[in-house]
Protein backbone atom coordinates (compact mmCIF):
# COMPACT_ATOMS: atom_id res chain seq x y z
CA UNK A 1 0.00 0.00 0.00
CA UNK A 2 1.33 3.43 -0.95
CA UNK A 3 2.17 5.41 2.19
CA UNK A 4 1.83 8.94 0.83
CA UNK A 5 1.24 11.16 -2.18
CA UNK A 6 3.47 14.22 -2.34
CA UNK A 7 1.41 16.83 -4.21
CA UNK A 8 4.23 19.36 -4.48
CA UNK A 9 7.39 18.18 -6.25
CA UNK A 10 9.63 20.28 -8.47
CA UNK A 11 11.54 17.53 -10.31
CA UNK A 12 15.24 18.43 -10.01
CA UNK A 13 16.05 17.18 -13.49
CA UNK A 14 18.25 19.08 -15.91
CA UNK A 15 15.26 20.60 -17.74
CA UNK A 16 14.20 22.27 -14.48
CA UNK A 17 17.59 23.23 -13.03
CA UNK A 18 18.91 24.55 -16.34
CA UNK A 19 15.54 25.99 -17.37
CA UNK A 20 13.06 28.01 -15.28
CA UNK A 21 14.99 27.55 -12.03
CA UNK A 22 18.41 28.59 -13.37
CA UNK A 23 18.08 32.38 -12.81
CA UNK A 24 17.14 31.76 -9.17
CA UNK A 25 19.87 29.27 -8.29
CA UNK A 26 22.00 32.06 -6.73
CA UNK A 27 19.17 32.87 -4.32
CA UNK A 28 19.11 29.28 -3.12
CA UNK A 29 22.87 29.31 -2.57
CA UNK A 30 22.52 32.57 -0.64
CA UNK A 31 20.00 30.88 1.68
CA UNK A 32 21.80 27.64 2.50
CA UNK A 33 24.97 27.58 0.42
CA UNK A 34 24.10 24.26 -1.20
CA UNK A 35 23.63 23.92 -4.96
CA UNK A 36 21.08 21.39 -6.14
CA UNK A 37 22.39 18.24 -7.76
CA UNK A 38 20.40 17.07 -10.79
CA UNK A 39 18.65 13.72 -10.72
CA UNK A 40 17.59 11.57 -13.62
CA UNK A 41 13.94 10.61 -13.92
CA UNK A 42 14.85 7.09 -12.82
CA UNK A 43 16.72 8.35 -9.75
CA UNK A 44 13.80 10.55 -8.74
CA UNK A 45 11.38 7.65 -9.17
CA UNK A 46 13.60 5.41 -7.06
CA UNK A 47 13.73 8.09 -4.35
CA UNK A 48 9.95 7.96 -3.98
CA UNK A 49 9.65 4.23 -4.64
CA UNK A 50 12.03 3.46 -1.75
CA UNK A 51 9.77 5.50 0.52
CA UNK A 52 6.64 3.82 -0.84
CA UNK A 53 5.32 7.15 -2.08
CA UNK A 54 4.04 8.84 -5.22
CA UNK A 55 5.02 12.27 -6.51
CA UNK A 56 3.03 14.96 -8.28
CA UNK A 57 5.52 16.57 -10.68
CA UNK A 58 4.85 20.26 -11.27
CA UNK A 59 5.65 22.00 -14.52
CA UNK A 60 6.86 25.60 -14.46
CA UNK A 61 6.81 28.27 -17.15
CA UNK A 62 8.67 31.53 -16.40
CA UNK A 63 9.59 32.23 -20.03
CA UNK A 64 7.75 35.57 -20.14
CA UNK A 65 9.83 36.83 -17.20
CA UNK A 66 13.31 35.44 -17.76
CA UNK A 67 13.22 33.92 -21.28
CA UNK A 68 14.25 30.52 -19.96
CA UNK A 69 12.78 27.38 -21.56
CA UNK A 70 9.88 26.11 -19.44
CA UNK A 71 9.55 22.77 -17.75
CA UNK A 72 6.62 22.27 -20.08
CA UNK A 73 3.71 19.84 -20.08
CA UNK A 74 5.36 17.63 -22.74
CA UNK A 75 8.49 17.41 -20.58
CA UNK A 76 6.40 16.51 -17.54
CA UNK A 77 4.57 13.89 -19.63
CA UNK A 78 7.91 12.38 -20.63
CA UNK A 79 8.92 12.16 -16.96
CA UNK A 80 5.62 10.55 -15.99
CA UNK A 81 6.06 7.99 -18.77
CA UNK A 82 9.32 6.80 -17.20
CA UNK A 83 7.56 5.78 -13.97
CA UNK A 84 3.75 5.93 -14.21
CA UNK A 85 3.51 3.86 -11.02
CA UNK A 86 5.17 6.72 -9.11
CA UNK A 87 4.66 9.97 -11.01
CA UNK A 88 1.52 12.08 -11.54
CA UNK A 89 1.78 15.09 -13.83
CA UNK A 90 0.70 18.72 -13.49
CA UNK A 91 1.34 20.75 -16.62
CA UNK A 92 2.97 24.17 -16.87
CA UNK A 93 0.83 27.23 -17.58
CA UNK A 94 1.84 30.88 -17.66
CA UNK A 95 -1.37 32.95 -17.37
CA UNK A 96 0.37 36.05 -18.74
CA UNK A 97 0.44 34.41 -22.19
CA UNK A 98 -3.28 34.93 -22.78
CA UNK A 99 -4.53 32.75 -25.63
CA UNK A 100 -1.29 30.78 -25.56
CA UNK A 101 -1.94 30.02 -21.88
CA UNK A 102 -5.34 28.59 -22.80
CA UNK A 103 -3.57 26.48 -25.43
CA UNK A 104 -1.23 25.26 -22.68
CA UNK A 105 -4.27 24.09 -20.70
CA UNK A 106 -5.57 22.17 -23.72
CA UNK A 107 -2.13 20.66 -24.20
CA UNK A 108 -1.93 19.56 -20.56
CA UNK A 109 -5.31 17.85 -20.83
CA UNK A 110 -4.37 16.15 -24.11
CA UNK A 111 -1.19 14.79 -22.52
CA UNK A 112 -3.07 13.25 -19.60
CA UNK A 113 -2.04 15.71 -16.92
CA UNK A 114 -4.16 15.63 -13.75
CA UNK A 115 -3.78 19.36 -13.24
CA UNK A 116 -1.86 22.52 -14.02
CA UNK A 117 0.55 24.58 -11.93
CA UNK A 118 1.20 28.33 -11.88
CA UNK A 119 3.50 30.56 -9.82
CA UNK A 120 1.94 33.99 -9.36
CA UNK A 121 4.89 35.65 -7.61
CA UNK A 122 7.38 34.72 -10.32
CA UNK A 123 4.98 35.09 -13.26
CA UNK A 124 3.87 38.45 -11.90
CA UNK A 125 0.11 38.03 -12.13
CA UNK A 126 -2.36 36.84 -9.50
CA UNK A 127 -5.03 34.27 -10.35
CA UNK A 128 -7.74 36.81 -9.50
CA UNK A 129 -6.76 39.06 -12.40
CA UNK A 130 -9.64 38.99 -14.92
CA UNK A 131 -7.11 38.62 -17.73
CA UNK A 132 -6.52 35.07 -16.47
CA UNK A 133 -10.15 33.93 -16.22
CA UNK A 134 -10.20 32.16 -19.60
CA UNK A 135 -7.35 29.98 -18.34
CA UNK A 136 -9.27 28.81 -15.27
CA UNK A 137 -12.45 28.37 -17.30
CA UNK A 138 -10.60 26.10 -19.70
CA UNK A 139 -9.07 24.13 -16.82
CA UNK A 140 -12.52 23.64 -15.32
CA UNK A 141 -13.88 22.47 -18.67
CA UNK A 142 -11.15 19.82 -18.81
CA UNK A 143 -11.59 18.78 -15.17
CA UNK A 144 -8.00 19.76 -14.35
CA UNK A 145 -6.97 20.64 -10.79
CA UNK A 146 -5.30 24.07 -10.50
CA UNK A 147 -2.36 24.39 -8.11
CA UNK A 148 -1.55 27.99 -7.18
CA UNK A 149 1.76 28.77 -5.47
CA UNK A 150 1.10 31.33 -2.74
CA UNK A 151 3.00 33.16 -0.01
CA UNK A 152 6.76 33.37 0.36
CA UNK A 153 9.06 31.87 -2.25
CA UNK A 154 12.75 31.06 -2.13
CA UNK A 155 12.98 32.05 -5.81
CA UNK A 156 14.81 35.38 -5.70
CA UNK A 157 15.01 35.36 -1.89
CA UNK A 158 18.00 37.22 -0.51
CA UNK A 159 18.81 38.86 -3.84
CA UNK A 160 18.63 42.65 -4.34
CA UNK A 161 14.99 43.45 -4.97
CA UNK A 162 14.20 39.75 -4.72
CA UNK A 163 15.51 39.55 -8.30
CA UNK A 164 12.32 41.34 -9.35
CA UNK A 165 9.96 38.75 -7.84
CA UNK A 166 6.97 40.36 -6.08
CA UNK A 167 5.23 38.40 -3.35
CA UNK A 168 1.90 40.25 -3.49
CA UNK A 169 0.52 38.40 -6.57
CA UNK A 170 0.89 35.23 -4.50
CA UNK A 171 -1.51 36.29 -1.74
CA UNK A 172 -4.07 33.53 -1.18
CA UNK A 173 -6.89 36.10 -1.26
CA UNK A 174 -6.45 36.30 -5.03
CA UNK A 175 -7.62 32.67 -5.22
CA UNK A 176 -10.91 33.50 -3.53
CA UNK A 177 -12.51 35.18 -6.54
CA UNK A 178 -11.48 32.32 -8.83
CA UNK A 179 -13.01 29.75 -6.50
CA UNK A 180 -16.23 31.79 -6.36
CA UNK A 181 -16.49 32.37 -10.12
CA UNK A 182 -15.66 28.77 -11.05
CA UNK A 183 -17.22 26.58 -8.34
CA UNK A 184 -16.62 23.45 -10.41
CA UNK A 185 -12.87 24.17 -10.53
CA UNK A 186 -10.86 22.22 -7.96
CA UNK A 187 -8.08 24.38 -6.53
CA UNK A 188 -5.00 23.71 -4.39
CA UNK A 189 -3.62 26.64 -2.40
CA UNK A 190 0.00 25.64 -2.11
CA UNK A 191 2.44 26.66 0.63
CA UNK A 192 1.13 27.21 4.11
CA UNK A 193 3.82 29.30 5.76
CA UNK A 194 3.14 32.00 8.35
CA UNK A 195 2.69 34.61 5.62
CA UNK A 196 -1.05 35.01 4.91
CA UNK A 197 -1.86 31.70 6.62
CA UNK A 198 -5.15 33.03 7.99
CA UNK A 199 -6.21 34.01 4.46
CA UNK A 200 -5.61 30.51 3.18
CA UNK A 201 -7.47 28.90 6.06
CA UNK A 202 -10.41 31.28 5.77
CA UNK A 203 -10.75 30.78 2.01
CA UNK A 204 -10.66 27.00 2.38
CA UNK A 205 -13.28 27.18 5.11
CA UNK A 206 -15.53 29.29 2.87
CA UNK A 207 -14.93 27.62 -0.50
CA UNK A 208 -15.57 23.90 -0.66
CA UNK A 209 -13.66 23.59 -3.94
CA UNK A 210 -10.36 24.64 -2.32
CA UNK A 211 -7.76 22.24 -0.87
CA UNK A 212 -4.69 23.19 1.19
CA UNK A 213 -1.17 21.88 0.54
CA UNK A 214 0.30 22.46 3.99
CA UNK A 215 3.91 22.79 2.89
CA UNK A 216 5.43 25.96 4.36
CA UNK A 217 5.83 25.21 8.05
CA UNK A 218 6.69 21.94 9.80
CA UNK A 219 3.48 20.35 11.09
CA UNK A 220 4.84 20.35 14.65
CA UNK A 221 4.76 24.17 14.48
CA UNK A 222 1.03 24.37 13.68
CA UNK A 223 -0.90 26.33 16.30
CA UNK A 224 -4.08 25.14 17.96
CA UNK A 225 -6.37 26.88 15.47
CA UNK A 226 -4.73 25.15 12.53
CA UNK A 227 -4.86 21.78 14.26
CA UNK A 228 -8.51 22.24 15.22
CA UNK A 229 -9.52 23.06 11.64
CA UNK A 230 -7.57 20.29 9.96
CA UNK A 231 -8.86 17.77 12.47
CA UNK A 232 -12.40 18.99 11.88
CA UNK A 233 -14.04 20.87 9.00
CA UNK A 234 -10.98 20.79 6.71
CA UNK A 235 -9.99 17.18 7.38
CA UNK A 236 -11.01 16.12 3.87
CA UNK A 237 -9.17 18.93 2.09
CA UNK A 238 -5.69 18.82 3.60
CA UNK A 239 -2.83 17.55 1.43
CA UNK A 240 0.77 16.50 2.02
CA UNK A 241 3.34 18.43 0.00
CA UNK A 242 7.10 18.58 0.51
CA UNK A 243 8.26 21.14 -2.10
CA UNK A 244 10.99 18.61 -2.94
CA UNK A 245 13.91 19.14 -3.52
CA UNK A 246 13.60 22.25 -1.35
CA UNK A 247 11.78 20.42 1.44
CA UNK A 248 12.70 17.28 3.39
CA UNK A 249 10.22 14.51 2.56
CA UNK A 250 11.31 12.26 5.43
CA UNK A 251 11.22 14.95 8.09
CA UNK A 252 7.82 16.25 7.04
CA UNK A 253 6.30 12.78 6.98
CA UNK A 254 7.75 12.02 10.40
CA UNK A 255 6.34 15.29 11.79
CA UNK A 256 2.86 14.43 10.59
CA UNK A 257 3.07 11.07 12.33
CA UNK A 258 4.17 12.73 15.59
CA UNK A 259 1.01 14.82 15.80
CA UNK A 260 -1.54 13.58 18.29
CA UNK A 261 -4.05 12.42 15.67
CA UNK A 262 -5.81 9.16 14.90
CA UNK A 263 -3.93 7.01 12.41
CA UNK A 264 -6.89 7.13 10.04
CA UNK A 265 -6.74 10.94 9.95
CA UNK A 266 -2.99 10.97 9.31
CA UNK A 267 -3.60 8.52 6.45
CA UNK A 268 -6.12 10.96 4.96
CA UNK A 269 -3.63 13.82 5.09
CA UNK A 270 -0.71 11.83 3.70
CA UNK A 271 -2.53 9.86 1.03
CA UNK A 272 -6.28 9.47 0.80
CA UNK A 273 -7.32 13.11 0.28
CA UNK A 274 -4.89 13.49 -2.61
CA UNK A 275 -5.86 10.15 -4.13
CA UNK A 276 -9.52 11.18 -4.12
CA UNK A 277 -8.83 14.67 -5.47
CA UNK A 278 -6.60 13.41 -8.29
CA UNK A 279 -8.58 10.30 -9.08
CA UNK A 280 -5.63 7.94 -8.66
CA UNK A 281 -5.08 4.68 -6.85
CA UNK A 282 -1.96 2.86 -5.79
CA UNK A 283 -0.83 0.13 -8.19
CA UNK A 284 -1.21 -2.55 -5.50
CA UNK A 285 -4.62 -1.32 -4.31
Amino acid sequence: MTEFIDVHVHPPVADFLEGPFAPYAPSLRSLDGTPLEPLTAEELADYYRRRNGRAVLLGLDTESVNHMPPLSSPKIADLVATAPDVFIGFGAVDPTKGARAVAQVHEAARLGMRGIATHAAVQGIGPGDRFTYTVWESAADHGLVCLFHTGWTRLGAGMPGGDGVRLEPGRPIHVDGVAARFPELRIIISHFGPMWRDEALTIAMHKGNVWLDLRGSPPLEFDERVLRLIRGPLAGRVLFGSDFPFGDVDRLQADWKLLDMPESLTRRFLHDNAAELLGVSSPAE
